[in-house]
Formats: structure tokens, C-alpha cells, sequence
């Protein structure tokens, strides 16, 4: 597909996607409440890396598409066609993190993650998820993943037939390279290989969850280890700063942002695409994110958030209170926050 396609092709599929989401968008999307939503999940991306942040935990990414062209939208598609296909594409996203969570949960292993959607310049949608989870659930994780693919291949009814869910299409797993010495130690053991399509990039196999022969079939997704030069491409040269430190949950916190905020780069980012999107997908599924919950909920927070100040002014900042109460400064339970300063107070 040559660039002057592409460029043809999204400025069609703008057009449609203007029509769709109508005159009214000046009434239901005025720039303020943008910014604001944008704010919103600017703050959530922020905690949830935080949070994500533990010593025990590996964090990495997970970026999806949905599989087979007759699941695909294209700017020739009417306009309930372009529609339908978004929200299915956006359940079957859904359903599939739902699905792991549940898996992972029943194992004992809690799932962080933050999951943020996007359009591909063709319009179809994407997703692209943050997780954070402890180290002895790589191999269920890993496992998970790859079978979720293989086992389910042809669409199904969900809820009693409401929802049509379809199988996912070109998926990457990446972890950054800081935890493979985690994972090694842990007892995996991983094999690299040269991409002959990209030669400056390798391809990662787990030896003890997949054999030579099955990684070479092309049956199973590639797993990326990210070094520090490709966080440095990729996200900031800060990253290199932190990566080089010995304390191991400012790095995490460090690289968990720079990932959350590279996957959800349509919301940092604005320019006329950028905004088109996030209406659209408003606008089709509802939201353009959603997450795992946070220890201490960010409504139950913000209600209490001047009281909070007034015996830890530190807490002004979320970001904060989540790594104390992930180091031991601050406890929670029976909805009583305890401070580092032995001030507490009932949240609920």
C-alpha cells in the first residue's frame, strides 16, 4: 500500500467518520469537556502505571487488531456497516481482556492493566494495553495469550445473543528488557532471533513454553523484549535516565508511564485526526479506555481529596498516595486510610 493510497484512503474515511458522528458534535463534544476528558485519562494512565509499579510485577504491552477482512471497515463501507463493525471489534476487545482477567484471577494473580483504543489510518480499531502483573504468572499469562488465539477462530454469540464477538487478528507482546533478568531468574529461559524483515529487531521464544518448530511455524506471536534504546526510540531519552538506577520501582513507574502514555498517544496528542477518533469512538462504544481498578478508588479519592489534604498535604498528588500505600507508608482497609503520619481518615 503506497503512502499516496493510505493518505487517499484516511481522508475519505475522515469524511465518513465526520458524518457519523454528525452536526451535533459541537453539543456533545465541546472543546471543554475535550480537554477535560482528556485530563481524565491523562490521571488514570498516570495511577494505574503507578500502581503497577511493584517489585514483584513485570509490566509490559499488548497491541491487538481484529482478524479477517470481512471483519474490517473500509471508507466504500455504508455508514451502519462502518458502525456495526467498530462496536464488534470493540466487544470482542473487551471480551478478551475480561476473559484474561478472569483467567489470571482464579490463579490468584491480580491484573492491572489500561487499555486505550485508537483507529489505524484506515479507521478500523485497535487497542493497545498496559498490564502489570507478578512474575509467577508469565506462563499462564503467556499461555493464555497465544491459546486465546488458537482455540478461538470463528465468531460466537455472547449474552444470550446480543453481542457477536470475532476472533483477534495481528497481536505484539512486548515486555521491556529490564524484566528478562527477573524472568530468567524466576526459571524461564528465552531464545532470540534475528527478524529477517527487520534486521535490527529480534524476535523472543520462551524455550519452556514453545518449541523451535512451533516458533518458526509463524503460528505463534512474536514476543518483543524492548532494550533500553528501544525505549529510548520510542518513548523518551528520559527513560534511559531511570533505567540505569537501582531503585527498581521508580524505573517501573517510569517505564509503566512512558508505555501508557506512548499506547495512548491520541490522547496526548491533538490535531484534526486525533480528535476524530476519540469522538467516534465515543460516540460508536462509549469510552476510549478502560482499566483495572485502583486499591483506593479515584471517586472515593476525590470526594475526600481536600480532607486528605488537610492531615497529609502530600496527597494533593494521587501518584503519591498510590506508591506509599504500595511501599507500607499508608495503609487502607475497612475504607480508613491511614497516613505516613499516623493521621487517618473514613473514606466511606
Amino acid at each position: 500500500m503506497t503512502k499516496e493510497f493510505t493518505s487517499k484512503q484516511q481522508a475519505i474515511m475522515i469524511s465518513r467518520l465526520k458524518e457519523i458522528i454528525g452536526p451535533e458534535k459541537n453539543k456533545m463534544f465541546p472543546k471543554k469537556d475535550i480537554e477535560m476528558e482528556n485530563a481524565r485519562i491523562k490521571n488514570i494512565t498516570n495511577r494505574i502505571a503507578a500502581y503497577g509499579a511493584k517489585s514483584q510485577n513485570f509490566i509490559g504491552m499488548l497491541t491487538f487488531t481484529i482478524a479477517g477482512d470481512k471483519n474490517r471497515i473500509s471508507p466504500m463501507d455504508n455508514l451502519e456497516l462502518i458502525v456495526d463493525n467498530t462496536k464488534t471489534a470493540y466487544d470482542s476487545i473487551i471480551y478478551y481482556i475480561s476473559q484474561l482477567r478472569k483467567f489470571l484471577n482464579k490463579r490468584g494473580f491480580e491484573f492491572i492493566y489500561l487499555l486505550s483504543f485508537e483507529l489505524q489510518k484506515d479507521g478500523n480499531l485497535h487497542a493497545h494495553i498496559y498490564f502489570s502483573v507478578p512474575l509467577g504468572a508469565f506462563a499462564d499469562f503467556f499461555i493464555f495469550y497465544h491459546d486465546y488465539k488458537k482455540s478461538f477462530t470463528k465468531p460466537k454469540k455472547i449474552n444470550k445473543g446480543n453481542k457477536t464477538i470475532i476472533p483477534l487478528g495481528r497481536s505484539q507482546l512486548g515486555i521491556s528488557k529490564a524484566f528478562l533478568h527477573k524472568l530468567t531468574e524466576a526459571g524461564y529461559k528465552f531464545n532470540f532471533y534475528s527478524n529477517p524483515q527487520k534486521p535490527d529487531r529480534f524476535d523472543w521464544r520462551c524455550v519452556d513454553l514453545v518449541s523451535e518448530k512451533e516458533f518458526k511455524s509463524g503460528n505463534w506471536t512474536t514476543l518483543y523484549f524492548y532494550d533500553t534504546q528501544d525505549f529510548a526510540r520510542l518513548y523518551t531519552e528520559k527513560i534511559l535516565e531511570y533505567l540505569q538506577k537501582n531503585n527498581k520501582s521508580v524505573s517501573q513507574k517510569v517505564i509503566g508511564s512512558n508505555i501508557t502514555k506512548h499506547n495512548s498517544k491520541s490522547f496526548y496528542d491533538s490535531d484534526e485526526w486525533k480528535e476524530i477518533q476519540k469522538q467516534f469512538i465515543r460516540k460508536v462504544c462509549g469510552k476510549v479506555y478502560t482499566s483495572s481498578r485502583l486499591p483506593i478508588p479515584v471517586s472515593t479519592y476525590q470526594k475526600k481529596r481536600k480532607e486528605i489534604m488537610e492531615i497529609y498535604p502530600q496527597y494533593r498528588n494521587f501518584n503519591t498516595l498510590i506508591t506509599d500505600y504500595l511501599n507500607g507508608k499508608a495503609t487502607y482497609e475497612n475504607n480508613i486510610l491511614t497516613c505516613p503520619n499516623g493521621e487517618f481518615i473514613k473514606l466511606k
